[in-house]
């Protein structure tokens, strides 16, 4: 039997909300990784964008390993959501 996947976002201080729908994707991967820098361990960035940004995931995991955590809400074409969470470790 398998148990339900806890959210992300479960518990998060704070949920911040990134719009990447009008922005090109160069400026969508540079902003996002600006704000990952940024944001507190315990907060997470909500990603709303139009297509699976797997170069920003990649550069995120290669750059924060395990302090970050990320989970996709929704995967489908003209619309992906991802949580990114930084945690402490």
């Amino acid at each position: 039997r398998m148990s339900a996947l806890k959210s992300v976002a479960s518990g998060a201080l704070r949920i911040i909300p990134f719009d990447g729908y009008e922005l090109p994707y160069k400026s969508t991967e540079s902003a996002l990784m600006k704000a990952f820098t940024i944001i507190n361990p315990g907060e997470v960035i909500r990603l709303y964008i139009d297509r699976n940004p797997h170069t920003v995931i990649i550069k995120l995991a290669l750059k924060y390993g395990s302090k970050l955590i990320f989970q996709y809400l929704q995967n489908r074409d003209g619309g992906v959501i991802i949580d990114f969470k930084k945690v402490c470790m």
